[in-house]
């Protein structure tokens, strides 16, 4: 689908929307940053923003979350309201029942299950436990039009940045499939298939409709033919743990949207030890350490771009970064507050303890998940008055929402 079609589709006339379009860029990191992103969803909703969003790129865990709220609306982009009182609940209440990748998760009855699939295809099993403990149905030409959502999964026949969206699936290598038939399921899980912990998710691919895509325009060049039958899927978060690619480029503004929330839920470079599989055990998604090094590398050259672009002019929007306190932000804008003004807010140690949570698939407690969806929530806010006071001009307490 070219850049011209989706421009179209996700500005068209909608009063509901306003002016400003908005776009989420969702970081990975497991159940930590799905909760996260909850978090500065419910701040967006609050301020009936929801609506104004046309364009989301998810990697992994925000493709976990993202997955989770559209199915919980019914294969719809929620609005404001029902996310507040009907979404973010329902969402809570799954994420808090159910591990989605554990021994817990499987059973003993889906040892005999999954049998093989255990050792050789653990992403197959990830897509199924998506289906069972929280409610992920449907295909990807189910979802919304609007807004126009991009899953990211690294293709490791190519080693370029594979996306699943509604009306397209494939990379600027193998090409571009105009009508894929993919379960929402399988994509999210090939979104956060951590490598050599899950593994990479298997993807036969049809024989025909794939396109030779135009690296200027997005559009198709030309008719090819796969050489291969399958590929093989890792995480997003192999090639960009952030998201931004498929929605702006360095120097070259944003993509489908006017404002860009880049919500970065990624977790400190991990403390050496264990095997990536013992990890898995007990919950756990940790790669290599090689891996480890090189995606935090990635991950703070692509923040340092970002941020350089929006003060230089390129583009408007914000950088919610896990583990910043309300104070810290304060202090990192020179804004002087007035005694008493943190009381309501969690502290900086409290905030420390949000980035530290480890990058798992397991399920929370209740009050886990609203610690953690309380931090992204306060981030957003302190961060989106801060910075773009002009679009958002309202400061919301965690204490006031529903």
């Amino acid at each position: 689908m070219s850049d011209a079609a989706i421009e179209n589709e996700v500005k068209g006339p909608n009063p509901a929307r306003g002016t400003k379009r908005i776009g989420l860029a969702l970081s990975g990191g497991g159940v930590r940053a799905a909760t996260y992103h909850m978090g500065m969803l419910k701040r967006l909703a609050s301020e009936g923003l929801l609506e104004q969003v046309t364009v989301i790129s998810s990697v992994s865990g925000g493709s976990l979350v993202t997955a989770a709220v559209v199915a919980a609306a019914g294969m719809r982009w929620p609005s404001s309201s029902e996310f507040l009182d009907e979404i973010y609940p329902a969402v809570r209440e799954k994420m808090t029942n159910a591990d989605l990748f554990s021994l817990k998760a499987i059973g003993w009855r889906g040892i005999s299950e999954f049998n093989i699939d255990l050792v050789k295809n653990r992403a197959t099993v990830l897509a199924r436990l998506l289906e069972r403990n929280w409610g992920i149905s449907g295909t990807l030409d189910d979802l919304p039009d609007v807004p126009h959502w991009l899953i990211n999964a690294t293709c490791i026949e190519t080693g370029k940045n594979w996306r699943f969206a509604k009306r397209e699936m494939g990379d600027w290598s193998f090409g571009r499939h105009l009508a894929p038939q993919v379960p929402l399921s399988v994509a999210a899980a090939a979104s956060a298939a951590v490598p050599y912990v899950i593994g990479a998710m298997p993807l036969d691919v049809p024989r025909a409709g794939w396109w030779e895509p135009d690296p200027a325009t997005g559009g198709q060049v030309r008719a090819k033919t796969p050489t291969v039958s399958k590929v093989r899927l890792w995480d997003g978060g192999a090639y960009d743990n952030m998201g931004l690619e498929a929605v702006t480029k360095p120097g070259k503004g944003l993509r489908h949207c006017d404002f860009l929330i880049c919500s970065d839920a990624s977790g400190p470079l991990p403390v050496p030890g264990g095997s990536p599989l013992s990890g898995l055990l007990r919950g756990r998604l940790s790669s290599p350490r090689l891996f480890d090094v090189a995606g935090d590398q990635i991950r703070a050259l692509r923040s340092r771009v970002l941020i350089a672009d929006i003060a230089a002019g390129k583009l408007e929007g914000v950088l919610l970064r896990m583990g910043n306190s309300v104070r810290a932000v304060d202090i990192k804008s020179g804004l002087s507050r007035q005694v008493g003004f943190y009381d309501c807010f969690q502290t900086d140690e409290e905030a420390a303890t949000a980035l530290q949570h480890p990058t798992d698939l397991k399920a929370l407690s209740k009050g886990g998940f609203d610690a953690l969806a309380r931090h992204g929530f306060e981030v957003a806010d302190i961060t989106l008055t801060t910075y773009a006071p002009a679009g958002f001009p309202r400061s919301f307490h965690w204490e006031n929402q529903p």
